[in-house]
């Protein structure tokens, strides 16, 4: 009797030691692929999915040699692109792709991560400022422990769209133009109202009057859209904004849980996704501004006079935002700051 429940308890011993091998050894619990499950807030096929987070989950399954399998869906599929945040943040995903717009109402600093209205900022000073001056860990500490995020997708400049004439932004005035976020307030200190569409709704709210122009995105995006079928003109600069960066959001949980190789991984992905696609999405852009342009769009491009103008005025925009929220100010000091820190040697080296 003795003898056997001693051999009961080197059975169990040895059982005891297994699992912990089997869990502790590298190697072993390796065998078993992290998966993860998200959405995006684009279309996986549109150039704003493809060159995003279908890219990053492609670098992922190939970098961690399949330690980590990604599960993504497509927009829509699980949540609305509008609550993928929430998702996230509640457990429901593990990551999400993301505008940080759609959150302006709890985060409005979330607006400064784009190139902002009226060039005030160009995409090489904010590329810069997010990767090497601090932008990407304010945009942490912006989320704090709610979730952890990274810059994930670089779109090309944008451009404007109208079915009247505009040669100058005077010619603005009066003119109902879809936009969201801080473009808003600008468009709306040219003497435009703002109409709030979802990106589906634009050419059909340009066929029915609702609107009479439009900002979207880059010309491939706009041209898969039809724009150039329903408005006669375009022009340039785009004084809402240019670029677009946006953000890989993560759960908490989920992070925390990875080895730091795999985190590593994660973040490297992000990185290397965004500027594989925006070397990719550029080319696309320059193919279909060409058939635009062969389609007989009249594209015109503001004075140097009116740049001004709207630089001014995005300048006072900012300004008024950063004394209503703290954050905001934070954000914005970091930005004009790195600017002025590194605006003299740009200058230097650039061509007029």
């Amino acid at each position: 009797m003795i003898k056997e429940r001693r051999g009961l308890w080197i059975l169990i011993v040895l059982l005891m030691a297994m699992v912990w091998f089997v869990t502790a050894v590298p190697g072993i619990a390796a065998d078993q692929p992290i998966r993860w499950k998200g959405g995006s807030c684009f279309g996986l096929a549109s150039p704003l999915g493809k060159y995003t987070i279908v890219l990053w989950k492609e670098n992922v399954e190939k970098m961690s040699g399949g330690r980590m399998t990604i599960e993504l869906h497509d927009a829509g599929e699980i949540v609305p692109p509008t609550k993928l945040y929430d998702a996230v943040k509640d457990g429901i995903l593990d990551f999400a792709l993301n505008t940080p717009a759609w959150q302006k109402g709890k985060y409005p600093a979330g607006d400064l991560y784009y190139t902002l209205i009226g060039g005030i900022t160009e995409f090489n000073d904010l590329i810069l400022w997010m990767y090497g001056g601090g932008g990407k860990e304010l945009e942490q500490e912006m989320y704090k422990d709610e979730l952890v995020v990274f810059p994930l997708g670089l779109s090309p400049p944008e451009e404007v769209w109208t079915k009247k004439p505009v040669k100058t932004l005077a010619d603005l005035k009066g003119m109902k133009i879809r936009s969201a976020g801080l473009c808003m307030d600008m468009w709306e200190k040219l003497g435009a109202s703002v109409v709030l569409l979802a990106g589906g709704e634009v050419v059909p709210g340009l066929q029915r009057g609702l609107i009479d122009g439009a900002e979207f995105l880059d010309a491939s995006m706009d041209y898969s859209l039809g724009l150039h079928e329903v408005c006669k003109y375009r022009f340039g600069p785009p004084v809402h904004m240019s670029n677009n960066i946006f953000q890989l959001m993560i759960k908490t949980k989920s992070w925390k849980e990875l080895p730091p190789d795999l985190k590593a991984i994660v973040e490297n992905a992000a990185m290397s996704a965004s500027f594989q696609g925006y070397a990719r999405f550029w080319m696309d852009s320059i193919e279909f501004d060409q058939k635009i342009r062969k389609y007989g769009t009249v594209t015109t491009k503001l004075s140097k006079a009116d740049q001004a103008k709207a630089r001014q005025m995005g300048m006072e925009i900012l300004e008024k935002k950063a004394k209503e929220d703290p954050f905001f100010a934070k954000v914005w000091n970091s930005q004009k700051d790195f600017v002025k820190k590194s605006r003299p040697y740009y200058d230097l080296t650039k061509f007029d």
